[in-house]
């Protein structure tokens, strides 16, 4: 900028000038430097001191001259015309009216609209609603239409279970004697209480030859518990066997307990079943009986004294 606005020395111009001549990239700096400050002076953007300095230069090179002339030229060719100067015109007293009615009947316009956005949404949510009652009321019809059948199956099956008023009535069991078995097919007997532990009020258990086990069915009185106990105990209350957590089986003509005792367990003798009702192992009921294992079903046969001939030798 100081080359072009002529403020260097004669011994720096010369540096330059010589720079520049021989080397091209110093020679586009230049090049570029003098078409911004060409721009700027026409613009007027180049300050009072470089103003002076650069038009002094511009005397002194015909070329700058051409350069910057150009320069206007074509800044004023660029340069938009100025609008016309048109003198305000105050409006009649109808045409203020006019633009007052066009911004009512704007507001009229959007008011409009508004309503009928509201309207809309307002239609729509009460369809919407219509809809939700029409299916909830078809599921509420559904659900008792089910009630109503399940209401219908559950009695079907109540009679169904319900023993008929003509029904015969059945007999209480009573304990009976089992029939004598042999192999190792479980011997089977039921009891029920009310029963005495005195020799001549238990009922009488014969045990065949072979009897693995014995199963015992105990007719309960009390039903109320979830889960029994029973002891076997010998008259002089010698605990023989225990057994627990036994379920009950229940039905429409009373409950019974099923388990099974060992038969090597019922030697010749009188018993006692002792039942307790779980989980409180209160006491419930006795239920008596006495063992007769079949080795000792003839023992009360008179012995045979014949005296037997001794073979001869």
């Amino acid at each position: 900028m100081r080359y072009l606005l002529g403020t260097l020395s004669e011994d720096e111009r010369a540096r330059l000038e010589e720079r520049y001549f021989n080397d091209d990239k110093e020679f586009e700096e230049i090049e570029i430097a003098e078409e911004e400050l060409i721009d700027r002076y026409v613009r007027g953007e180049l300050a009072e001191t470089d103003l002076r300095e650069f038009e002094q230069t511009i005397v002194r090179s015909p070329r700058l001259m051409e350069r910057v002339e150009f320069a206007k030229l074509f800044a004023d060719r660029l340069r938009p015309a100025a609008p016309p100067v048109v003198a305000p015109v105050k409006p009649s007293w109808w045409e203020r009216f006019l633009a007052v009615g066009r911004g009512s009947q704007l507001a009229l316009a959007c008011s409009a609209a508004m309503v009928l956005l509201a309207f809309g949404v307002s239609l729509f949510g009460w369809s919407k609603l219509q809809q939700q009652s029409r299916r909830l009321a078809d599921q509420q019809a559904a659900l008792e239409q089910r009630q109503r059948e399940l209401d219908r199956q559950a009695a079907e099956l109540a009679q169904r279970v319900q023993p008929t008023p003509t029904e015969t009535p059945v007999p209480p069991q009573v304990p009976q004697e089992p029939s004598p078995q042999t192999g190792t097919t479980p011997l089977a007997f039921t009891l029920s209480p009310g029963g005495t532990r005195s020799t001549g009020g238990s009922p009488d258990i014969r045990i065949p030859s072979g009897t693995s086990d014995v199963q015992v069915t105990l007719n309960l009185r009390d039903k109320d518990y979830s889960s029994y106990r029973v002891m076997l105990n010998s008259v002089d209350r010698k605990n023989i066997l225990s057994m627990s957590r036994l379920k009950p089986r229940v039905t429409n003509k009373g409950a019974t307990l099923t388990f099974r005792i060992p038969a090597k367990r019922l030697t010749q003798g009188d018993y006692y079943l002792s039942v307790f009702g779980g989980p409180a192992n209160e006491s419930v009921d006795d239920y008596p009986f006495r063992a007769i294992p079949s080795g000792l079903l003839d023992s009360n046969k008179a012995p045979d004294n014949r005296i037997k001939k001794r073979p001869q030798p």
